[in-house]
């Protein structure tokens, strides 16, 4: 069986990308294919930042803005 395809725009990190999807995802899906640790990075999405992915990930929507804040330790 054939899974319908669909595009959605989102801007990431202040860019626009055009992506294909064949269900629809949460943001936690899109960290994971980015290669994001979870523990390591601060979501901001449509401007709120987002303490709970894993236990309320938002799905992702058309015009989405998200921008992914890393953390970095250092001495």
């Amino acid at each position: 069986m054939k899974k319908e395809k669909f595009y959605i725009s989102l801007y990431l990190n202040g860019y626009r990308y055009k992506i294909v999807m064949t269900e629809p995802s949460h943001i936690f899906h899109l960290l994971d294919f980015l290669n994001y640790q979870e523990k390591f990075i601060i979501v901001e999405h449509n401007g709120k930042i987002n303490y709970n992915l894993k236990y309320k990930p938002p799905y992702i929507k058309h015009e989405d803005k998200i921008e992914i804040i890393t953390i970095v330790g250092g001495g």
